[in-house]
């Protein structure tokens, strides 16, 4: 008898973990991950346009630290926060010996351990489409906790992705999911309106391209071509 019945996987935080934890023990998905193959192109781009240098640095959902790589490698000191004990004992491991390591700090959920104003750059790199429903406002709630006045949340994600384009369905139980568990299709307005709706005053907001340019000839969803992605930069008053 078998017990393959389509449906929509339902997640919760804890088939979060296994998809990631499954993702993070794979080495042939390792170039996979966007701070990897794309951080130094951001990193750069915010030291040029929303200085960096000298801030208090917070990578929230760090992940392996593949970011943090990106940052100390240009000599910038940050800090870690993740939601997954395994993750931040590899970030332990990583940076032991890096002086402009700041520590890692592992939470269960939001509000987090780490004090109010206590940052001046909080990196959200792809993790608002990973977000369940229920926490994405209390996300970027804590985010503005922790910025101090003047500081800024540097937000990217996919920009109108296709979400359908990346779904598969299991062969054995029949539960349908986005291959990179991605929640949400975001865009420059919906983006935006997130972070403004936490009491955050939008400073940019656009399509952009961190990678080689794609062919031009593919001419369906073109704008999502020539800008894959999303950067949005907001501030607390």
């Amino acid at each position: 008898m078998s017990d393959y019945a389509p449906h929509d996987v339902e997640w919760t935080p804890e088939k979060v973990g296994r998809i990631w934890s499954y993702y993070g023990g794979s080495p042939a998905h390792a170039d996979a991950y966007f701070s990897r193959h794309s951080g130094a192109r951001v990193v750069e781009r915010l030291e040029r346009d929303h200085g960096l240098a000298g801030k208090r640095i917070l990578d929230f959902g760090c992940g392996r630290g593949d970011l943090l790589a990106h940052l100390y490698g240009r000599g910038l000191a940050a800090s870690g926060l993740e939601f997954d004990e395994t993750s931040a004992a590899e970030v332990r491991t990583r940076f032991a010996g890096e002086p402009l390591f700041g520590g890692v700090t592992v939470a269960t959920d939001v509000p987090t351990p780490l004090p109010a104003g206590a940052f001046d750059r909080i990196l959200l790199v792809e993790v608002v489409e990973h977000l369940l429903e229920r926490q994405v406002a209390p996300t970027f709630a804590e985010v503005a906790r922790l910025l101090a006045p003047g500081g800024r949340v540097i937000v990217t994600a996919p920009n109108e992705e296709n979400l359908a384009a990346a779904r598969t369905r299991c062969p054995d139980c029949g539960a349908a999911f986005h291959v990179w568990q991605h929640q949400r299709s975001l865009s420059v307005s919906s983006l935006s309106a997130l972070a403004e709706a936490a009491g955050l005053v939008l400073v940019e907001a656009a399509g952009v391209n961190w990678g080689p340019k794609p062919r031009l000839a593919r001419l369906r969803g073109l704008h999502r071509l020539l800008q894959p992605h999303l950067l949005c930069v907001a501030e607390r008053r």
